[in-house]
């Protein structure tokens, strides 16, 4: 039980500050996408906190959508070109 407390108060302070970075370098244009990265974290939250409950390769599955979803909100930051497909299909694919 520690260890989940400990592991659930991590992700919510990386997200947190997460959020405030985004948002603390968002101009009036960019709205959409910090709303749009913002969404993509809770997901990559909820797929962290399903592999914690999780064992061998479907654990690991979830592990790399997470890690995927962690990918593609840095190319957003970084201003990359992000094909909506693949943020739709991020957003739709494995567990809700």
């Amino acid at each position: 039980m520690n260890r989940f407390l400990a592991t659930l108060l991590t992700t919510g302070a990386l997200s947190a500050s997460l959020a405030t970075g985004i948002f603390a370098s968002s101009q009036p244009g960019d709205t959409g996408k910090a709303e749009l990265a913002a969404q993509l974290q809770r997901r990559a939250e909820r797929l962290e906190w399903q592999a914690q409950g999780t064992k061998g390769v479907p654990r690991a599955h979830l592990e790399q959508q997470s890690v995927r979803i962690k990918n593609l909100i840095k190319r957003l930051e970084a201003g990359e070109a992000v094909d909506p497909q693949e943020i739709d299909q991020l957003l739709r694919q494995g567990p809700q």
